[in-house]
């Protein structure tokens, strides 16, 4: 059952998204005004007594947590939405921290942004800017001034798989293809150490590069290495302002591969919590009152089953209306039509897939803000293509040039991928 602060919140959630058109009753839209995981940034800043210049808002809620802070830890769950934190809390009833922040925690909930999805969420929460002012505005980006669609997670040109790192070689290095400072700049311009606790396999990654400019990154490799530095370094800088990072990506990799009821995301969820809980009582023991702890995500996932009807590469009268391939995200597919195909590719898609997709055009969703208030990114109309087929209910479109093994995914509007918890305990 979900705790009344957070079902509370998520309701206060739902009350706010506007009607549109394209939007059923079980979807959400970002709300940068307060409500967004992209105005945390802001808020951390807020606490932590440095100016948020540049970002987005504070969160609307930001008093609830507390005013002012010496030490910010936040812990990121790549892909924990708010259903999914609701099984959490049944399955895992007796585990240390669940029982802990069941009873001390403050429990909230915010929308991730648009797309949901890990390239782009995760830079607006290390950047306080949505997908629109950032840029990276989706898994596979078409880079007009390139001349490339791009992965933004292998930092490469999706044609050539899973090559770490080539974009760099273009020109555009992870130093400057942000428009926007960093989370960790802002921070240590006002005095405040910031460090990242990153699995060890992602520490060095291109994506961490460019979201971890003015922070230390700290690679960790089991849990027992990342609970055991946490303690370490908040014993050493206790007497200064710091700000702690912790992200951790299996529950993303296991809802994707195995299914979101699979035993091994709960599993690793009780040992991953059981270490946080015993890390939290050493810390508490240090603290006074001046140490802030955050648990939130950067988007949720929705099951669903591979299904080689939606594949698109199986239907080439399709695929030859397009200019390039399809972009975006699989529950929110950016299409570049040629001239004149544009009514094709709606009607096509409305007659196999009837009633399963909201076509709109990118320009329609720039102007309702689903990316972002401005300023916006100078390319942003060309990175989002000019229709937007958004997934309803468990649907999606398929088209790499390799199987199609993901049993849930995110990056469209479904509360599911949309909602994500904000749990706070101060120590």
């Amino acid at each position: 059952m979900m705790n009344s602060q957070l079902k509370n919140s998520y309701q206060e959630i739902k009350s706010r998204t506007p009607a549109r058109g394209y939007l059923d009753s079980n979807m959400t839209l970002p709300d940068y005004a307060g409500y967004s995981t992209a105005n945390l940034p802001a808020s951390i800043c807020s606490w932590l007594g440095v100016p948020w210049d540049s970002m987005l808002m504070p969160l609307a809620h930001e008093s609830d947590y507390g005013t002012r802070f010496k030490h910010v830890i936040q812990i990121i769950i790549d892909g924990l939405g708010v259903y999914q934190m609701q099984t959490i809390q049944e399955r895992l009833a007796n585990n240390p921290w669940v029982i802990r922040s069941q009873k001390s925690a403050i429990h909230g909930a915010l929308t991730s942004i648009v797309p949901s999805s890990t390239a782009a969420a995760l830079t607006s929460l290390w950047t306080g800017a949505s997908a629109g002012q950032h840029g990276m505005a989706g898994y596979e980006t078409w880079l007009r001034d390139q001349g490339m669609v791009v992965n933004f997670l292998q930092y490469a040109p999706s044609a050539l798989g899973f090559k770490q790192g080539l974009l760099g070689e273009t020109g555009l290095t992870t130093e400057t293809i942000l428009p926007v400072q960093t989370l960790g700049q802002q921070l240590t311009k006002g005095g405040v150490f910031a460090r990242s606790h990153m699995p060890f396999i992602l520490a060095r990654s291109n994506l961490t590069r460019v979201q971890m400019l003015g922070t230390s990154v700290i690679p960790y490799r089991q849990f027992g290495d990342l609970w055991n530095n946490l303690i370490e370094v908040y014993q050493q800088d206790k007497d200064r302002p710091t700000f702690d990072s912790i992200y951790w990506n299996d529950v993303d990799t296991y809802n994707h591969l195995k299914g979101m009821d699979n035993i091994r995301v709960y599993s690793d969820l009780d040992m991953f919590f059981s270490g946080l809980d015993a890390a939290i009582e050493k810390i508490a023991a240090l603290s006074s009152g001046d140490t802030l702890v955050l648990l939130t995500a950067d988007h949720g996932h929705i099951e669903n089953t591979p299904d080689p009807k939606r594949d698109l590469k199986n239907y080439p009268e399709l695929m030859n209306a397009l200019t390039i391939l399809p972009c975006g995200e699989n529950r929110l597919t950016y299409f570049y039509p040629k001239l004149g195909k544009e009514g094709f590719i709606r009607d096509f898609i409305d007659a196999v897939w009837p009633g399963e997709f909201y076509m709109a055009t990118g320009e329609e969703l720039i102007a309702d803000g689903l990316y972002g208030p401005p300023p916006l990114h100078p390319d942003l109309p060309n990175r989002i293509g000019q229709l937007i087929a958004i997934a309803r209910n468990q649907a999606y479109f398929w088209w790499p040039n390799r199987p199609d093994r993901l049993y849930s995914r995110h990056g469209g509007l479904s509360d599911q991928e949309m909602i994500v918890p904000l749990t706070g305990l101060v120590l």
